[in-house]
């Protein structure tokens, strides 16, 4: 098992809570968003980690130092995140974990990644709906639509930023990725080449998160509601 990290992102609505820094350096208590994933990942025996980066860089590397893979993506600013795991396209070969680095999870979430058997599994939380940022509707363990635009009648859960592809899956997953990208698909999120399966009506799963706190950290809000979970 690997796991693939996505921290090229700025994070411009964070204000002066980042300043100068990338969003996945943010405190969450006495370690960074980035390096509790990490250690979180380590502890469960998953040591071949790669991080991808972007803005500023030296900062991620300054604050991890060898114990990780690096790869960075100069054109962070005209790209999303699907250039950027196209750079690392070279690593999937096996079992995965891809994640996003903004994001604060209670550590069983990563249990559950770790323990789904699917070709291709999206984490998902049931319990939020109304609030929910990019959503997916579902049959039983099948996602059926996805996007941000579901109306809340349509939504049955959030998605969580994490996804483990299965050995078996990984070779059209990346065959995916490649096309989307020298198509020039260079805006989309990695998670796009996921989504493209289900427009085809192939099967990619989900896994409800059942209730385990998590957020990622795109926007005062989202700060907000780690700080209110992290305070005594």
């Amino acid at each position: 098992m690997q796991a693939i990290i996505m921290a090229a992102g700025v994070g411009s609505r964070l204000g002066d809570i980042i300043k100068d820094r990338p969003k996945c350096l943010i405190k969450a208590g006495n370690e960074t968003l980035l390096s509790r994933m990490v250690r979180i990942l380590k502890q469960r025996g998953i040591n071949d980690i790669a991080i991808i980066t972007g803005y500023k860089n030296g900062m991620i590397v300054d604050e991890l130092g060898p114990q990780v893979q690096y790869f960075h993506n100069p054109l962070y600013p005209v790209t999303d995140s699907i250039a950027s795991l196209w750079l690392a396209k070279d690593l999937l070969i096996e079992d995965v974990i891809l994640m996003n680095a903004d994001l604060y999870v209670e550590e069983g979430i990563l249990d559950i990644a770790l323990a789904q058997k699917q070709p291709a599994v999206m984490l998902s939380d049931c319990t939020r709906i109304e609030e929910a940022d990019f959503r997916f509707k579902v049959d039983d363990d099948r996602i059926i639509k996805a996007g941000n635009r579901i109306s809340d009648e349509e939504t049955d859960c959030e998605y969580v930023g994490i996804a483990r592809i299965d050995k078996c899956f990984i070779n059209d997953f990346k065959a995916r990725l490649e096309y989307m990208v020298q198509n020039g698909d260079f805006k989309n999120w990695w998670e796009g080449v996921l989504y493209s399966f289900i427009n085809e009506g192939i099967d990619i799963h989900h896994a409800d998160i059942m209730r385990e706190f998590w957020t990622e950290i795109d926007n005062m809000k989202d700060y907000r509601r780690l700080e209110k979970w992290l305070s005594p």
